[in-house]
């Protein structure tokens, strides 16, 4: 059903006439920090199960499950973001999640679905746009053609990057800046740990004062906010992590989320103090790495970059500064695509999706480096 929204099923979207050999898929829940996970078996022919009202912890908690479960890119967590709509298909077993502009649902990534079962999953989530009359605008998708052979026009619109951890390494030349910040970072003394609720008090500061360095506020959509982690820690598929110094102080910290069965990781919130050691960062996302691939996590994700837009879509979002950054990680670039109803809309669902990522608005997002 569509949060904050009562709705019907989509064409298919129906039980089975018999229950006696329902098609079975098997999930396993969000790992904690030690990598964890108990596997069960839940039967994606039965009806979907009961849950509450919409917009309840329990119902985002889900959404995060499923997310975390069937999801394939870093795009993936964000079915359980505060802010969006989500549209559930296959009984409750898939869902996608759209933030409406006007008339654009702007759609976070693929249909979130069981393996085997994406083109139906696709298929019921078009039939309830169109039954809330929306025209999508599905973005960083993962594998366009689908859409494609469906009619849309698809571009290339963000590259994400990957980093496979099963021999995740700093040595050698491509990952050298990294290496060097780690070591000038335990000079310094600094040590990176999981979260603490003591520590609180000082993330929250730390994320004061480093939006008070941001002239267009924080983003949203995709981006997760400060007010959005206290909730995603405690859906069981988010880690955070800090880099703190010997006398305690946090200098700098960070979320990932879980996506693909638990065996994949996504970089989302990141704050640092404006006076934070030069190697902090470096050193708190380089010791995360080597934690998930020695609890065997096997791929991490240092989100995507959207491509470069000219100097105005620089304004709102430095592209260039931020690919700079993750290349330091020397990670693999895959393309994310657009995918539009018809391609003269283009225009258009680039201002619907401008505008789901500024919450606070355009002309503020402009002022950001502006």
């Amino acid at each position: 059903m569509h949060r904050g929204q009562a709705g019907s099923r989509g064409a298919g979207d129906r039980a089975p006439a018999s229950r006696e050999e329902p098609s079975m898929t098997t999930l396993v829940p969000p790992a904690g920090q030690q990598n964890t996970a108990r596997r069960v078996v839940i039967p994606t022919g039965l009806p979907r199960p009961e849950r509450g009202p919409v917009h309840t912890p329990e119902q985002v908690r889900a959404h995060a499950y499923l997310a975390a479960c069937f999801g394939r890119t870093g795009v993936a967590p964000f079915l359980a973001a505060s802010d969006v709509s989500v549209v559930e298909v296959l009984d409750g077993w898939g869902a996608a999640a759209h933030l409406q502009r006007g008339r654009w649902a702007v759609v976070a990534g693929d249909v979130i679905a069981p393996s085997g079962l994406a083109e139906t999953a696709l298929d019921q989530y078009l039939h309830q746009l169109r039954r809330l009359r929306l025209r999508p605008a599905f973005v960083a998708l993962a594998d366009p053609e689908p859409l494609r052979a469906r009619g849309f026009a698809v571009s290339q619109i963000a590259d994400e990057a990957l980093i496979d951890l099963s021999d995740f390494s700093l040595d050698g030349r491509p990952r050298a800046g990294i290496r060097h910040a780690v070591a000038s970072a335990r000079r310094l003394g600094l040590r990176v740990r999981p979260y603490h609720a003591d520590d609180a008090p000082q993330l929250a500061r730390i994320s004061h004062d480093w939006l008070r360095t941001k002239r267009g506020g924080e983003m949203g959509f995709t981006l997760s906010r400060h007010e959005d982690v206290a909730d995603q820690l405690a859906d069981g598929a988010t880690d955070l992590w800090s880099v703190a110094g010997p006398d305690g102080t946090v200098w700098a910290w960070c979320t990932w989320r879980h996506y693909r069965n638990g065996d994949a990781r996504v970089i989302d919130v990141m704050r640092r103090r404006p006076d934070a050691p030069n190697p902090a960062m470096d050193f708190l996302l380089a010791s995360a790495l080597e934690h998930y691939r020695d609890s065997g996590v096997v791929l991490a994700s240092l989100a995507s970059v959207p491509r470069a837009h000219g100097e105005l879509g620089e304004r709102v979002y430095p592209t260039r500064s931020l690919r700079a950054y993750k290349q330091k990680f020397a990670p693999r670039w895959e393309p994310r695509w657009l995918a539009i109803p018809h391609r003269w809309q283009e225009p258009f669902a680039q201002v619907a999706i401008a505008r789901a990522y500024c919450p606070a608005g355009l002309r503020r997002a402009l002022r950001r480096n502006g």
